[in-house]
């Protein structure tokens, strides 16, 4: 092949590469937008948060322990539950934890109870959009009463004046959300599913109840790996199964300890996102409960979701 009918080759070929590359993210662009804009319902009726007496303080000391210790709001609200940016970078965009008091920029002042539940069990904005991080899945086996009180300790918090400044969903963000490796809270959840009745205390049973706030991370097996939709700075999620990859040679009092102090059996620390700063606040009772839980999870490899 002559010298310059090769090089009109490589040119044809890399004009045809640019070509399927700009056809794929108009396709990745026009898809993610249409998911991301997209309306549906819950398929169920939806009851309504039912909030606690204005006074009941027993109530609302019990949403500031969920709050803090189960839910970790605070994590992705602010610690005044004025709103943060969850991930701020190029690639993933801006995914903004939104302002949740009553102030300047809030976006649950004119929520309705049925508002509320829709957006805590159901990962469903009030307009029907499916909510992006939102971790409804982990909250969903949660009582009335619980919910509930959640509710109430949030708006009894101070308005805090923070606008959102809108979400940003970058070009790695939108590519992940078509290939389904990021997927919205409403489309993981059963609905329909009856909640199982459980006492808070160290029992198996609560510990179910409990153990859903470790799905949205661990996953529904709890074996860990990647975090869907998390930054790319963070170390894949550990596995909390029974696996010899996991926590086969934990004991209760291991476990424990990671959770009060934050550090394996070996000694190295936990690191980021995983919350233990959050979890040492839980009683002896609901760490019992967990350990159950996770005791009771069939092994799986770690990455195995």
């Amino acid at each position: 092949m002559a010298r310059g009918s090769f090089v009109r080759w490589v040119i044809r070929a890399l004009l045809v590469v640019v070509v399927l590359v700009a056809v794929a993210c108009v396709i990745v662009f026009v898809a993610s937008g249409r998911m991301l804009s997209a309306r549906v319902e819950v398929p169920v009726a939806v009851a309504p948060v039912v909030l606690p007496e204005p006074d009941d303080t027993e109530a609302l000391e019990r949403g500031r322990y969920l709050v803090d210790h189960a839910f970790n709001c605070r994590i992705c609200h602010a610690e005044d539950f004025g709103g943060r940016a969850e991930i701020d970078n190029a690639a993933m965009g801006r995914l903004w934890g939104p302002n949740l008091t009553t102030g300047e920029g809030s976006v649950t002042r004119d929520y309705t109870p049925a508002d509320w539940a829709r957006a805590i069990r159901h990962g469903l904005a009030p307009d029907g959009r499916r909510l992006i991080l939102m971790p409804s899945e982990d909250y969903f086996a949660f009582s009335d009463e619980d919910i509930g009180a959640v509710v109430a300790y949030i708006r009894s918090m101070p308005p805090v004046d923070r606008p959102h400044p809108g979400l940003t969903v970058g070009p790695v963000a939108r590519l992940l959300l078509v290939a389904g490796q990021i997927s919205f809270a409403f489309d993981k959840i059963d609905h329909a599913a009856a909640r199982t009745p459980a006492t808070p205390g160290p029992t198996l049973e609560w510990g179910r109840v409990l153990g859903t706030t470790c799905i949205g991370c661990h996953g529904p097996g709890l074996s860990g790996g990647t975090i869907p939709g998390g930054d790319p700075s963070w170390p894949p999620a550990a596995n909390l199964t029974r696996h010899e990859t996991g926590l086969a040679a934990w004991t209760e009092s291991d476990f424990v300890r990671a959770m009060r102090e934050g550090r394996r059996p070996d000694g190295t620390a936990i690191r980021p996102p995983m919350p233990w700063q959050a979890y040492a606040g839980l009683t002896d009772d609901d760490l019992q409960a967990l350990w159950l839980f996770l005791q009771d999870a069939a092994p799986k490899p770690h990455g195995g979701r």
